[in-house]
């Protein structure tokens, strides 16, 4: 594992954590015990997005696997009547923003960093 690698899976290790202070423990679809957090706009798409909490969701994993695998509507139908218009409408926008490259070393210690002080603030 190269340095970029370490600091991208250390990142993703402490945004986790990070939602889950947050957002709890309880699914926020059925209200269940959540056990993974989900991306709301998929990293995949929306790489830009990777560690904004905002787009963090904390879901279980029967409500995870009907979203990507039996692509429920109702999951983020529920998600955002449960956090609102307004939480929505702002991730879309910032959905929408053109971003300059970001995958840099210097940009994964920045999100550490970010992440870490989130962390130990009460």
């Amino acid at each position: 594992m190269n340095k970029k690698q370490s600091l991208r899976k250390m990142a993703d290790e402490l945004w986790v954590r990070c939602c889950v202070k947050k957002w709890g423990q309880i699914c926020e679809s059925c209200g269940k015990q959540g056990v993974q957090v989900h991306h709301f706009f998929p990293k995949g798409s929306y790489n830009y997005l990777r560690y904004l909490l905002d787009n963090g969701i904390i879901i279980c994993q029967g409500c995870h696997f009907r979203h990507h695998f039996v692509f429920d509507p109702t999951i983020q139908q529920r998600i955002i009547a449960k956090r609102g218009k307004k939480w929505y409408n702002k991730l879309l926008k910032k959905s929408k923003e053109k971003h300059a490259s970001f995958k840099t070393i210097k940009y994964y210690q920045d999100v550490i960093k970010e992440l870490e002080e989130y962390l130990k603030r009460s």
